[in-house]
C-alpha cells in the first residue's frame, strides 16, 4: 500500500505540472506544416570540389538554397537573427555541404576549442543531421564550428539516445569573410549506411547556435525542449541518384608499444608491445558485421578519480572504442527525449566495462569477438561475443550480449540475452528477458522491462522496470519503478545496489520570461525512495526541491534542498578510522551552485554543501576555473572540499585537478591533467599527444604517472597508432 501510495503521488505531482503549464509557444506552432515546406534538391556535379571552405566553385552556384532558419531559443518560432545559407551537391562518391553563415559581430562567431568532439554548445556551431533511411528514428549529426573543429554522433529512437561517441570517416574546411564564415563539408557515401536503390530521399536538418547570443535555430525547427537532434522533425533531401555505399567495408589495424616504470628520458625499463586488427563490413544497408582480433582496448585517458561519500560503487563512462559503436543496439531500459532516464545509473542491464576489464581497472587480455548490430526494415539487432584471455588467477570468459527488436507502429518490443561463461571454477551468469516501448507522441513515451537471472551454484533472481516520460515546452515530468530481488545477479550489468524497489521520479515547470537576464526559470520535485524488494523495510530515501534560473549568457544558478533518511544494517566505514554505526539516519542539506557562461575566456563554477551528514554536519565547496587564452590553449583547474564532523570523528577530503589543452590545429592536440585524492592519497598524471594524419587514424603517445603515498611510484610510457582503410 505504501508502494502505491508513493506511485500515485509521483504521478500526481507530474499531472499536476501538465495541468499548471499554459499554452507555449510551441502550442502555437504548426510544425507539421511547416516541415512539408522544408524540401531541398541536392545536385550532381561532375566538377571536382577542392575542400577549402571558400564556396568559389562553379557547381555552388547551381545549387538549391535552405534558408529561412526559425529559431528554437530564445524567441521559438521567429526567424533567425542572423541569415544561414546552405547548399548541397553530390558526385559518385561524397555529399559535399557548403555553407554560408553571416555575423553581424565584426569579431566572428565564438570558438572555444579545436579537439575533436569539442563542446558544440559552447562555441559557434552548425550541425547537419541526415536520417539516411527517411525512417524517423535514427540519424547521423556532424557540427562543425567556424575554425573546422569537428565533433559528430549517431542518434537513436528519434533522439532518445545520442551516441556522442561515435566517429565517422568524413572531412570539413572553413574559412572567414567580412561578415562571417563560410564552411565546405564531405561525407563520403561509404561513411553512411542507406538503402541500395537508385533514387534516394532523405530526412535532412540543419541547425545553427550563435554562441554569443545563446540563439539555437533550425532550418526545419524543432520544439524548444528537445536538446537532441529529432529526425521526425527533419526536412527531406531529394536528388541523390545513382550512389551506391560502396563495399562497407572497413579495416582498422592498430598496433601499442608500452614502457612500464619508465620516464621519458628513460625508456631502458621493462617494455611490451601489441597488435591487432578491427574488421568491420556492411553485410546488408543497414547492418554491420565487426569481427576483432587481439582487440583494440588501449586506453589513452585515464579515469578521474571521484570522491565517494556512499555506500555504493561509483559509475565510471565507458571509453573505449569498440564499444562506442552501435551502442544504442544494446541498450535496454527507458530513455526520455534528452537521452536520459530517472536512475539510469542505478541499474544498466548491459554495461560493457564488465568485458575486458578487472573489478579494480586493469586490462584483461581480449583474444577476439564478433558484432552483429543494425536494423532490417522493423526489426532491430545485436549481437556480441567476446572471449577473454586468461589473466593471472583469472580464467578465460566468454561474454555473450544479445538484443533483438521489433517495430509494431508506435510500440517497440525486444527480447534480449546477457551470459558470462568461466573455463573456471566461477561457472556461469545468465540474465535473459523481455521489454516493451511505447510512444504517445513526439513527448510522451512508457516503458518497461522484466528479466530473470541464473548463476552457477547459487540462486535465481528477477528485476524489473517501468517508466514514463512526458517533455513538453513547459513542463517535464518522469517516473519510474525498478525491483531488483535479492538474488538477482547481472555479471555483465551495472548494479550499485541490489534488494532494492525503487521509486524514482522528477518534475519540473519551466517559465520563460520575455525580456530581461533571464531566460529560463524552472523548479520542481525530484526523488529516489529505496525500499528492500519485498517493501517491507526502508532502505533510504532522498527527496529534492530545486529551483534553476538560466540567464541570456547561458550560466546558471542552482539551488537544491535534500532531505535524506538512511537505515544502516551495518556499520559504514565513510572514512579511515571513522565508522558510522548501525541505526536510522535523517539529515537535511542545503547545495547552491553558479556556473558562469562556459563560453567565455574566463569562465568558473562555485558550489556549496552545506548541512547535516548522517548524525554530524558537513561543510562543503566545488570550485572550477577555466582560462581560454584562444582556441589554442585553455587551462582549467578544479577543487572540492569536505569538512565532515561526527561523534564518530572528523575528516576532510579533497579532489583537486588541473588541465592544460592544447591545440596546434584541428589535427594535433597537447593535453596534460594532474589530480590529487586525499581519500586515496593518490596523485594520477595523464600527458598525451594525438595526430589525427588522416581520418579516424591517429598516432599517440602517452604518457601516465601515478603515485600512492607509500608505494612505489608506477610510471607507463605509451605509443598507440591505428590506420582505417575504407573500401
Amino acid at each position: 500500500m505504501r508502494r502505491c501510495r508513493l506511485l500515485c503521488r509521483a504521478l500526481a505531482v507530474a499531472a499536476a505540472s501538465a495541468v499548471c503549464a499554459r499554452a507555449s509557444a510551441a502550442d502555437r506552432i504548426d510544425y507539421a506544416a511547416i516541415r512539408a515546406t522544408k524540401v531541398i534538391r541536392a545536385v550532381r556535379t561532375d566538377q571536382p570540389i577542392v575542400l577549402d571552405g571558400r564556396l568559389d566553385e562553379p557547381a555552388w552556384q547551381r545549387a538549391a538554397v535552405a534558408k529561412d532558419f526559425l529559431q528554437q531559443e530564445p524567441a521559438e518560432g521567429a526567424p533567425a537573427t542572423e541569415s544561414s545559407e546552405v547548399r548541397l551537391l553530390y558526385d559518385d562518391e561524397a555529399l559535399y555541404v557548403g555553407g554560408r553563415f553571416s555575423d553581424s559581430d565584426p569579431r566572428g562567431g565564438i570558438v572555444n576549442e579545436l579537439k575533436r568532439d569539442y563542446a558544440m554548445y559552447d562555441s559557434d556551431s552548425v550541425a547537419l543531421v541526415l536520417d539516411t533511411f527517411n525512417k524517423k528514428l535514427d540519424s547521423y549529426a556532424f557540427v562543425v564550428n567556424p575554425a573546422g573543429a569537428q565533433r559528430d554522433a549517431e542518434n537513436y529512437d528519434d533522439g532518445r539516445q545520442v551516441n556522442a561517441n561515435w566517429d565517422g570517416a568524413w572531412s570539413v574546411k572553413t574559412a572567414r569573410f567580412e561578415g562571417g564564415w563560410t564552411m565546405e563539408m564531405k561525407i563520403p557515401f561509404r561513411s553512411l549506411r542507406f538503402e541500395r536503390r537508385d533514387d534516394q530521399a532523405w530526412g535532412l536538418n540543419v541547425m545553427r547556435m550563435v554562441r554569443r547570443k545563446n540563439e539555437t535555430s533550425y532550418w526545419s525547427p524543432q520544439p524548444r525542449q528537445f536538446r537532441a537532434f529529432k529526425p521526425s522533425y527533419a526536412g527531406q533531401l531529394t536528388g541523390l541518384e545513382g550512389i551506391r555505399p560502396g563495399l562497407n567495408l572497413r579495416i582498422k589495424p592498430f598496433y601499442t608499444g608500452r614502457y612500464a616504470n619508465a620516464t621519458l628520458a628513460d625508456l631502458s625499463r621493462r617494455g611490451d608491445g601489441d597488435g591487432g586488427v578491427d574488421v568491420k563490413y556492411g553485410v546488408a544497408s543497414a547492418l554491420a558485421l565487426d569481427l576483432s582480433y587481439r582487440t583494440d582496448f588501449s586506453q589513452v585517458e585515464v579515469d578521474e578519480q571521484q570522491i565517494n561519500l556512499t555506500r555504493f560503487s561509483l559509475f565510471f563512462p565507458e571509453k573505449r572504442e569498440f564499444f562506442l559503436e552501435n551502442q544504442g543496439t544494446f541498450r535496454i531500459g527507458d530513455q526520455d527525449s534528452g537521452g536520459q532516464s530517472v536512475g539510469r545509473r542505478d541499474f544498466l542491464p548491459f554495461f560493457s566495462r564488465r568485458i575486458g576489464l578487472s573489478s579494480t581497472g586493469d586490462p584483461v587480455p581480449i583474444m577476439g569477438g564478433v558484432r552483429l548490430t543494425g536494423r532490417q526494415g522493423r526489426t532491430t539487432l545485436g549481437v556480441a561475443d567476446m572471449q577473454t584471455d586468461s589473466f593471472g588467477a583469472r580464467p578465460g570468459e566468454n561474454f555473450l550480449a544479445t538484443r533483438i527488436g521489433r517495430d509494431f507502429g508506435p510500440a517497440m518490443v525486444s527480447g534480449f540475452y546477457l551470459g558470462r561463461e568461466s573455463s573456471g571454477s566461477a561457472g556461469s551468469n545468465r540474465v535473459a528477458g523481455g521489454e516493451v516501448r511505447l510512444k504517445f507522441r513526439h513527448t510522451m513515451d512508457v516503458n518497461g522491462f522484466a528479466m530473470g537471472s541464473t548463476t552457477s551454484g547459487g540462486p535465481s533472481g528477477t528485476a524489473t522496470r517501468a517508466a514514463f516520460n512526458v517533455a513538453e515546452s513547459m513542463y517535464s515530468a518522469q517516473v519510474s519503478y525498478t525491483n531488483i530481488s535479492a538474488n538477482f545477479r547481472d555479471d555483465l550489468g551495472f548494479i550499485p545496489r541490489g534488494d532494492v524497489g525503487l521509486t524514482a521520479w522528477d518534475a519540473a515547470r519551466d517559465i520563460r520570461p520575455t525580456s530581461g537576464l533571464l531566460r529560463t526559470l524552472s523548479f520542481g520535485t525530484s526523488g529516489e525512495v529505496f525500499d528492500n524488494s519485498a517493501h517491507d523495510t526502508l532502505v533510504s530515501r532522498h527527496l529534492r526541491a530545486y529551483s534553476v534560473q538560466t540567464y541570456r549568457d547561458g550560466g546558471t544558478f542552482e539551488v537544491d534542498a535534500d532531505s535524506n533518511d538512511e537505515r544502516l544494517t551495518k556499520p559504514f566505514e565513510v572514512s579511515r578510522g571513522v565508522v558510522i554505526p548501525v541505526g536510522e539516519y535523517r539529515f537535511r542539506q542545503f547545495l547552491p551552485t553558479y556556473t558562469s557562461n562556459k563560453s567565455g575566456r574566463i569562465s568558473g563554477v562555485l558550489g556549496s554543501t552545506l548541512g547535516e551528514f548522517y548524525a554530524g554536519s558537513i561543510r562543503g565547496v566545488t570550485t572550477g576555473l577555466r582560462v581560454r587564452v584562444d582556441e589554442h590553449l585553455a587551462a582549467s583547474a578544479t577543487y572540492a572540499h569536505n569538512d565532515v564532523r561526527m561523534s564518530q570523528g572528523r575528516f576532510t577530503t579533497d579532489l583537486a585537478g588541473f588541465r592544460v589543452d592544447t591545440s596546434f590545429s584541428t589535427k594535433m592536440f597537447l593535453n596534460v591533467f594532474v589530480q590529487y585524492s586525499s581519500a586515496t592519497k593518490t596523485w594520477l598524471t595523464n600527458v598525451r599527444y594525438r595526430l589525427i594524419y588522416r581520418p579516424l587514424s591517429d598516432f599517440y603517445i602517452v604518457y601516465n604517472d601515478t603515485r600512492v603515498a607509500g608505494g612505489r611510484p608506477q610510471r607507463t610510457v605509451a605509443i598507440k597508432h591505428t590506420l582505417l582503410l575504407s573500401f
